[in-house]
């Protein structure tokens, strides 16, 4: 059998969270069991989506739901659909019915990932300055070629100024245009899901594996029936531009498996098994010259996750924040932090993906760097 071991691969310690370059998650052993019963036989594809589709809509309070592979594969769906709705002669000559149409989005809510929507042929149109837009710009930006607003729920974003979902919501519904919802990461907790779909979000896509810690090649799309349908039409094992993204049924079994499980958790429990790793973590590294850890209760998306907010003397240390975490990286074992906030010289570490003992280590890493700079 091939392990990671045996092709002389790491582990890391990964105090990043559900950061798509570890892995995004582990698997339970009731996920990695369903997984493997899934691979033994053949199902009709169509069939699965569809009655998985009808969990996922039951879960979210939407009219429909649909699995994808991940949700930057579900941000190209969505747009998709928004350009061809469930015309079958659009879904397959795509992405010639999408050029010159526009799905408009805040400028400070500009990511990596709106590669993923232009994908589909659509271009976004940028509102605003990174740090201020008005509800005004946004309508005023709105013309025959609009199918879409894209609001982006992500920690790299901009939200100083933004206009918030709410009144992007009011003004696609006034102009009838569809509102798209990057939600990568506002499955925790599972209500801020069911809220924007309460609010009027058209089509809201998220991951299966940052906190629901379902294989990390999913995700899931729910929203408006005619606009998730417009999404399956186009998604494996159908013809489209979504054919390429194929999810596989172990995989959608292993998500569907995950869900249950993440709805049915103690998160008061887990929140405390946490705070528990957090108040190790601040009261250990804050015995280190030139660093300063205090906990923090809320992430950059405003999730009740504590984290480790970890000041680093710079000046005297003599070594930046970002040699820092370079030299953790190759650390035995290798540890990984969450580097948002590296140009501001603080390190910041996520108790969400650590196992127990991992906070122990990540201590000695910080130890061991020190004493490798003579600095104890």
């Amino acid at each position: 059998m091939v392990t990671f071991e045996s092709l002389g691969i790491k582990k890391v310690i990964n105090a990043a969270g559900n950061n798509s370059r570890l892995g995004s998650s582990t698997l339970s052993p009731e996920v990695c069991q369903a997984m493997s019963e899934a691979s033994k036989i053949y199902v009709n594809m169509n069939e699965l989506q569809d009655h998985c589709g009808d969990y996922i809509a039951k879960i979210t309070g939407a009219e429909a739901g649909l699995v994808t592979s991940g949700a930057a594969g579900g941000l190209l769906l969505a747009a998709a659909a928004c350009v061809t709705g469930t015309n079958i002669a659009l879904i397959l000559d795509l992405p010639k019915p999408a050029m010159g149409k526009e799905i408009i989005i805040q400028k400070g809510h500009r990511t990596p990932y709106d590669q993923a929507i232009t994908i589909s042929g659509v271009s976004l149109k940028e509102v605003g300055i990174p740090y201020q837009t008005h509800l005004e710009q946004i309508e005023n930006a709105i013309n025959e070629n609009t199918v879409a607003i894209l609001y982006t729920f992500g920690e790299t974003v901009n939200r100083s100024g933004e206009v918030s979902l709410k009144d992007v919501i009011k003004v696609a519904q006034k102009y009838r245009i569809p509102t798209i919802l990057d939600g990568s990461l506002i499955n925790y907790p599972f209500t801020r899901i069911k809220d924007c779909i309460k609010m009027g979000v058209d089509l809201l896509v998220t991951s299966g594996g940052k906190h629901i810690f379902g294989p990390s090649c999913t995700g899931f799309i729910c929203g408006r029936k005619d606009l998730v349908e417009a999404c399956r039409l186009q998604a494996f094992p159908n013809y489209g531009i979504g054919r390429v993204m194929k999810v596989g049924k172990e995989d959608i079994i292993g998500l569907l498996t995950a869900l249950q499980i993440y709805l049915k958790k103690d998160f008061k429990k887990e929140h405390q098994e946490w705070k528990n790793k957090i108040h190790y973590l601040v009261a250990n590294l804050n015995k280190l010259p030139y660093l300063k850890a205090v906990q923090t209760e809320f992430d950059e998306v405003d999730r009740p996750v504590p984290r480790v907010q970890l000041w680093v003397d710079e000046k005297d240390v003599k070594y930046t924040a970002y040699e820092i975490v370079a030299n953790l990286k190759n650390n035995n074992p290798p540890i990984w932090v969450q580097e948002f906030s590296l140009h501001e010289s603080i390190i910041l570490l996520n108790p969400v993906c650590l196992a127990d003992g991992e906070e122990k280590l990540i201590v000695e890493g910080f130890q061991n760097l020190w004493k490798l700079w003579n600095l104890i």
